[in-house]
C-alpha cells in the first residue's frame, strides 16, 4: 500500500515507464529475470488504486526475476529436509530448548508496538504484520489465533484483556510463510497451511501441519502434491473425524482422517476459496493465481466435483472469494475481482441463496454507500490490487444472512439488508469521520463467544477487533505480535540501541533506546534502508520502490525531517536514479565510519547502474552503467557492497554467477567469475572484509553444494567457503568488524544465523532459540559486542556477545 502522498509521482512514472514489460523467466545460467534491455515491469497508470498496483504485483514479479517463473517441483520438500536436518544437528539450539553453557541466546526486541504512526497523517495506532486467518474459539472468548503471513499462528489465552498477551506457538514447529489455517471439532486441533501466495516464496509451502494440544506440539509436514501455497483451509466437524478441504495452487485436496493423509480430488489451477453449503462443497478456482477464466466447482460429497455454469459471475473474473453465514447455509456470497489479463480490479459481489447453483449480482460498483468519501464514492472497495486485498465476511447471528462486512484496498463496508444499501466502516488512515483500521484486507472473523457479538478484520496491519458491530475499532489487539515483514534494518554508528526497518506495507520504522517500540517515520512500504557510522553527523535513508529513496540529514524519527526526492520526468528519475531502470526492490549500502568519515556516503544499484551519493541522497551519480553492454546487476535486497577500507572499492552482484567490481571508485570495473564447482550462480550478497578479502552469497533456489565463495585476491580468484551451510538461500553475508583477520563471517540464511570462524572453512549455526525464520538483514558494531539479525516475519533479534 502506498503512502497518501505517493499517488501522483508513481501514476507518472509508470505512465513514463509504460514501454517496459513484465520480467520473463530465468534460466539455470542468466538469473537476471531480463531477456532484453527493456524488459522489466510495466503498468499502466490508469484506473482507481493503480498507483498501489506495483507495490504487491511489482514483489511478485521481482521474486519471479530473481528466482524464476515457478520454483522446482523439489523446493519445498527440499527446504523442509533441511530444516530437519539443522534440528537434528543443533537440538539444543531450537526456541524453547536448553542452550548449551555459554552460547549466547537470541533476545527478540519486537517490534511490539508503536505510539506513533506517520503516512502524512499522525496518528497514535500499533500495526502488526499481515494476517492470513483469524481462529476465534467457539465458546471461550479469550481464546483466540491469528495466522500471520510469515510469522506463522500466535495464541492468546486473554483476548478481552485490552493489550492481549500473545505467544507464537508455531517457533518449535517452523515459523514459514502462512497460507491459511483453520480450527478442528476440538478446538485445541489447529489445521495448518504453508504457502503465503503473496510472498512467492515460501521456506515451506504447500504443506501441511497438525496440532491437537493448542499448538505444543506440531506433526510433521505433510505435503500436497507439487503445490506450493495454500490458499484456503475449512474443516467438516460432523463426523466422527474431521474431514479437511484444503484450496491450493494446483487444485483441491481432502482428508477424511483428520489431517493424517490427504489426497487430490480437484486437479489444476488455484483453489482460493472453499465453503461448506447446504447441497456440498463449493470451490472458487481460477486458471492461473489472479487470471481468467474463472470457475465455480460443486461438489455433494467433497469427493466428485462439477464445474458449474455461471457466466454471469465468472466470465472475465480472477479471484473469486466465497463466503457462509454458517457451514451448511444454502445462502452464499461470492466477492469477484476482473481478471488481472484485464483491469485487475473489482467486478462485483454476488448473491446464491441455493447453494450457488444460480447467483444474482448486487451492483457493487455502483452503488453509493450511505457515508461516501473521495476514496470511495462507490463500493468499488478493492481499487486496482483487487487479486490481493479481498475480504467478505457474513455475520452468522443474523438468521437473514443479510449482514456482510467487506474489505479491500483503504476501506471496508458492512450491509445489513443483503446488499441493497451500504455504509463505510474503516479508513486506511481514519479520514473522512471513520476510525482507523489498516489498508489492504485479507481475513476477517465473527465471534459471539460468551455470548458478545467481536468482528475482526485481518489486514496488512494486523487484527482490527470491533465490539459494536462496526461502529467503533480498536487497534490494541495488535500490541505483541512480533510478525512484521522486515526486508532491511540499519543501525547508527552513534547509537547501537537505535534501530531502521523496512517493512512490507508497514513503512520505515524506527526504535530508540532499549524499547520494543517501533514508530512509523515513514509510510507505504519501506525496503533499504542506510544510517550513518560517523558519530556525529546523523544522517539516514529510506526507500519506497523503484529507485524512490527518501532521505533525512536531522531527525529520522519525524516523517517531516524526511525529504522526497524530486521526480524529473525527462529523464524518469528520482535525484539522478533512473526509476525505469530500476527494480522493485531499492537496496541501501552504507559505509563503515572508516571508510567514508563524512557520514554522507551511500550507494544503491537499478538493473544496470550503480550509484553514489555524496551529500546523504539529495543526489545520486551513476558510478556504473551497463546500459550499452547489457550488463545486468542483480535485483536482491544486498546486491551491492563497499569496502571497510574506503570507498574506491565497490562491487555489486550481476548475474550468471559473476560480480561486478572497482578498485577506483568508479573509474574502471571488472566482471569477475565467481564459479567454482558446486556452485551455479544466483549471486545475492557480497561482505568485503578488507581490499583483497571478499565472500560471496548465493540464494540459487535450484539447491547447490556450494553457497558461499571466497576471493583473496580482491575478486579475481574464487574458491568454495561454505561447508556447513544448510542448503538454503542467503540473503546477507556480515564480516565482523572487531575480527582483522577476516575470517569471522555471519550468514543470514532461510533457516537462521550462522558464522564461520576460519574464513568459510567451516560453518556452524549460531546463538540460541531463534525461530526458523528467513533473516533478511544483519548488523555489527565496531566493537563487536552484539549481533543483530532483521527476520521476515519475526521482527528484530539481538545476540549479546559480550
Amino acid at each position: 500500500m502506498a503512502l497518501i502522498r505517493a499517488a501522483g509521482w508513481l501514476g507518472a512514472m509508470f505512465a513514463a515507464a509504460s514501454v517496459f514489460s513484465v520480467a520473463h523467466a530465468q534460466s539455470t545460467t542468466d538469473d537476471s529475470g531480463y531477456k532484453s534491455k527493456q524488459d522489466y515491469m510495466s503498468f499502466s497508470a490508469a484506473g482507481q488504486g493503480e498507483e498501489d498496483r506495483p507495490t504487491v504485483m511489482g514483489r511478485l514479479e521481482w521474486l519471479k526475476a530473481r528466482y524464476g517463473e515457478s520454483l522446482p517441483a523439489d523446493f519445498s520438500r527440499r527446504m523442509a529436509a533441511e530444516f530437519y536436518n539443522q534440528r537434528n544437528t543443533y537440538p539444543q539450539l531450537a526456541p524453547g530448548a536448553a542452550a548449551p553453557a555459554g552460547v549466547p541466546v537470541w533476545q527478540s526486541v519486537g517490534p511490539t508496538r508503536a505510539t506513533k504512526t506517520q503516512n502524512g497523517i499522525k496518528l497514535s495506532v500499533t500495526d502488526s504484520g499481515r494476517l492470513r486467518s483469524i481462529m476465534p474459539h467457539p465458546s471461550d472468548p479469550n481464546t483466540v489465533y491469528v495466522l500471520s503471513s510469515s510469522g506463522g499462528i500466535w495464541k492468546t489465552s486473554n483476548f478481552e484483556s485490552p493489550y492481549p498477551s500473545w505467544s507464537p506457538i508455531t517457533d518449535k514447529a517452523i515459523t514459514t510463510s502462512g497460507g491459511a489455517a483453520a480450527m478442528g471439532k476440538d478446538p485445541n486441533t489447529l489445521y495448518y497451511g504453508t504457502g503465503d501466495p503473496f510472498d512467492g516464496i515460501p521456506i515451506v509451502g504447500g504443506a501441511m501441519l497438525k496440532t491437537t494440544d493448542g499448538g505444543n506440539s506440531w506433526s510433521p509436514f505433510t505435503f500436497l502434491g507439487t503445490s506450493g501455497m495454500v490458499l484456503d483451509v475449512k474443516v467438516d466437524t460432523r463426523g466422527a473425524s474431521d474431514i479437511v478441504m484444503v484450496g491450493t495452487d494446483t487444485g483441491v485436496y481432502r482428508s477424511n482422517d483428520g489431517g493424517n493423509t490427504y489426497s487430490q480430488v480437484l486437479n489444476g489451477g488455484t483453489a482460493w476459496s472453499l465453503v461448506r453449503t447446504r447441497t456440498g462443497w463449493l470451490a472458487a478456482v481460477a486458471t492461473s493465481k489472479y487470471y481468467s477464466p474463472a470457475t465455480i466447482y460443486s461438489s455433494a460429497d467433497g469427493v466428485t466435483w462439477t464445474a458449474l455454469a455461471v457466466p454471469n459471475m465468472t466470465a472475465g473474473a480472477g479471484r473469486i472469494t466465497l463466503a457462509v453465514g454458517a457451514p451448511g447455509d444454502a445462502v452464499v456470497y461470492a466477492y469477484v475481482a476482473n481478471s488481472c489479463d484485464t483491469t485487475c480490479d473489482q467486478k462485483d459481489l454476488y448473491r446464491s441463496g441455493d447453494s450457488g447453483a444460480s447467483w444474482t449480482a448486487l451492483g457493487l460498483n455502483s452503488k453509493a454507500p450511505g457515508n461516501p468519501n473521495e476514496e470511495n464514492p462507490t463500493m468499488e472497495l478493492m481499487g486496482g490490487q483487487a487479486f490481493y486485498n479481498h475480504m467478505i465476511v457474513v455475520d452468522p447471528a443474523d438468521a437473514s444472512r443479510n449482514t456482510v462486512y467487506l474489505g479491500g484496498q483503504l476501506n471496508t463496508g458492512k450491509t445489513t439488508d443483503g446488499g441493497q444499501t451500504w455504509r463505510l466502516l474503516t479508513n486506511w488512515l481514519a479520514q473522512f469521520g471513520l476510525p482507523y483500521a489498516h489498508a489492504d484486507h485479507h481475513t476477517a472473523a465473527v465471534s459471539t463467544a460468551g455470548g458478545k457479538k467481536r468482528v475482526m478484520f485481518g489486514t496488512d496491519g494486523g487484527l482490527f477487533v470491533s465490539y459494536d458491530e462496526g461502529a467503533t475499532w480498536t487497534d490494541q489487539k495488535n500490541v505483541g505480535l512480533v510478525d512484521h515483514l522486515i526486508y532491511s534494518m540499519a543501525t547508527p554508528g552513534s547509537d547501537p540501541k537505535t534501530v531502521l526497518v523496512g517493512l512490507q506495507d508497514n513503512g520505515t520504522r524506527i526504535r530508540f533506546s532499549n524499547t520494543s517500540t517501533f514508530n512509523q517515520s515513514y509510510g507505504g512500504d519501506g525496503f533499504g534502508v542506510g544510517y550513518s557510522q560517523n558519530l556525529s553527523n546523523i544522517t539516514a535513508l529510506g526507500s519506497y520502490v523503484y529507485g524512490y529513496i527518501y532521505y533525512s540529514q536531522k531527525d529520522p524519527k519525524q516523517q517531516s525531517k524526511w525529504n522526497d526526492p524530486a521526480w524529473d520526468g525527462n529523464t524518469c528519475s528520482y535525484n539522478g536514479i533512473n526509476a525505469c531502470n530500476a527494480y522493485f526492490v531499492t537496496p541501501i549500502a552504507t559505509p563503515t565510519a572508516g571508510a567514508d568519515p563524512s557520514g554522507n556516503v551511500y550507494f544503491t544499484n537499478t538493473a544496470s547502474k550503480v550509484y553514489r551519493t555524496d551529500n546523504a541522497g539529495a543526489s545520486w551519480t551513476p558510478i556504473f552503467d551497463g546500459s550499452t553492454a547489457f550488463t545486468y546487476v542483480r535485483g536482491a535486497s544486498h546486491s551491492v557492497a563497499v569496502s571497510p577500507v574506503d570507498l574506491n572499492h565497490v562491487a555489486a552482484v550481476s548475474t550468471g554467477g559473476r560480480i561486478l567490481i572497482t578498485n577506483n571508485g568508479g573509474l574502471n570495473w571488472a566482471l569477475r567469475s565467481t564459479l567454482v564447482p558446486g556452485h551455479a550462480g544466483y549471486n545475492s550478497t557480497i561482505a568485503y572484509a578488507n581490499n583483497q578479502v571478499l565472500y560471496v552469497g548465493s540464494e540459487n533456489p535450484l539447491g547447490q553444494a556450494v553457497w558461499v565463495v571466497k576471493s583473496t585476491d580482491g575478486g579475481v580468484h574464487w574458491a568454495a567457503a561454505s561447508h556447513g551451510l544448510p542448503n538454503v538461500p542467503i540473503q546477507k553475508l556480515l564480516v565482523a568488524p572487531n575480527d582483522a583477520s577476516g575470517n569471522t563471517v555471519y550468514a543470514a540464511t532461510w533457516l537462521g544465523v550462522y558464522r564461520t570462524t576460519d574464513g568459510g572453512a567451516n560453518w556452524s549455526q549460531f546463538g540460541a532459540g531463534l525461530p526458523t525464520v528467513e533473516v533478511s538483514d544483519l548488523y555489527m558494531p565496531a566493537n563487536g559486542s552484539f549481533l543483530r539479525a532483521s527476520t521476515y516475519g519475526r521482527g528484530v533479534w539481538d545476540l549479546p556477545l559480550q
